[in-house]
């Protein structure tokens, strides 16, 4: 996550899980400004990976790019609507090159195909979250969890011992 969103470290980082990030700029399964959306890696190599790489690699920044904070999350998920698995992707008729493919440029003059997919996961009210493939890392996994959905018995956390970053969903 860009630093910016850590302002309130020593009070609780409320922004951490929030999803006020992923709403600010958007991303592979949300519209910039549209609902809340956490985006969680599922290895650090990953998330470094999909930090970094589309600010450095796009020409949008040099090597002195924005401050990233990698954070580890405790927990798990109920509902999500796996797009790793063949069979998921079929009925929502997508495949593993639409969930990878370049968006930035399509986002700027409408909702992507990966954006309406989860647009429609979070409007159903069905799902807390959707995984899919890492654009970045072969072999990664990243989800889009959307934490006004996550219920209890899910849940989220940022794990920290030394309790200075806090913050979880369901709140």
């Amino acid at each position: 996550m860009a630093f910016k969103y850590l302002h309130a470290v020593g009070r609780g980082a409320p922004n951490i899980l929030s999803g006020v990030s992923g709403r600010d700029r958007g991303g592979r399964y949300n519209p910039a400004g549209g609902f809340l959306t956490t985006y969680v890696a599922e290895s650090a190599e990953t998330a470094v990976s999909e930090g970094g790489r589309p600010f450095l690699g796009s020409g949008v920044a040099s090597a002195l790019g924005r401050p990233l904070v990698l954070l580890t999350i405790d927990g798990h998920l109920e509902r999500v609507l796996d797009l790793l698995d063949p069979r998921v992707r079929m009925p929502v008729e997508t495949d593993e090159a639409e969930l990878v493919a370049p968006y930035l440029l399509d986002a700027l003059t409408g909702e992507t195909s990966t954006q309406r997919l989860g647009r429609l996961a979070y409007e159903s009210g069905t799902f807390e979250a959707v995984r899919g493939p890492s654009a970045q890392r072969a072999g990664g996994h990243a989800l889009a969890v959307f934490p006004e959905r996550v219920a209890f018995p899910s849940r989220l956390a940022v794990f920290d011992p030394d309790g200075i970053l806090r913050d979880k969903v369901p709140r």
